[in-house]
């Protein structure tokens, strides 16, 4: 029985090791030639295995997308990060924890959503996948600002704040401001102060920009 659960690890390991092996190769090529001109034979002779390997194992080339957003995710432990900004009860800790949250997923992910981003526009599966997935991320960061109530500034309505926290969040803003020159410590800074003085009554004044 023991030789059994041995040779059950073992074939596990090797199936895990194939398919971050797969994985990796998928991300190079779809970084270095794009989504559309990158086929599953590239990415086989990449990774060193069958092509009928990556059909066994992802069934579709826009699964390995999946894999690729599945496999930050994971690495970037976002569901774990997210309850911990979920936890924080003071309004401006709260709004700041948001921030190192995002400069944490941008940093570690910038290259699966480029990758996505790009599939996306080839790949209408892959579109109503990702339009999904965003809108249960929408979802999520909505309740960091639902339990604000009160703290919110008179003349901005719940709904309204909700929808500025999320597009202040999002990529291409990030993606922008590391173009400009910024630092991933400049943008946390930034995004932090930006949503202080944007949903916050009373947020404590502007602090200025260390860069």
């Amino acid at each position: 029985m023991r030789e059994v659960k041995t040779q059950s690890k073992t074939r596990r390991a090797g199936a895990d090791a194939t398919r971050s092996r797969v994985l990796e190769a998928a991300e190079r090529l779809f970084l270095r030639t794009g989504y559309a001109a990158t086929s599953i034979r590239e990415i086989a002779d990449e990774a060193g295995v069958a092509v009928q390997t990556i059909y066994w194992v992802f069934g579709t080339k826009a699964a390995l997308v999946a894999g690729i957003r599945d496999r930050w995710l994971a690495r970037a432990e976002t569901g774990k990060r997210l309850q911990a900004v979920f936890e924080v009860e003071d309004p401006r800790a709260r709004l700041a924890a948001s921030a190192a949250f995002m400069r944490h997923q941008w940093e570690t992910g910038q290259e699966a959503v480029a990758i996505q981003q790009d599939a996306m526009r080839a790949d209408p599966e892959i579109r109503a996948s990702v339009e999904e997935v965003l809108a249960n991320r929408s979802r999520q960061l909505a309740k960091v600002i639902q339990p604000l109530g009160d703290s919110l500034r008179p003349d901005i309505q719940a709904d309204e704040a909700v929808d500025v926290f999320i597009a202040l969040l999002g990529f291409d803003v990030y993606r922008e401001l590391r173009g400009r020159g910024w630092t991933a410590a400049r943008y946390e800074r930034w995004l932090a102060r930006t949503l202080h003085e944007a949903l916050l009554d009373h947020p404590h004044g502007p602090q200025r920009d260390a860069r």
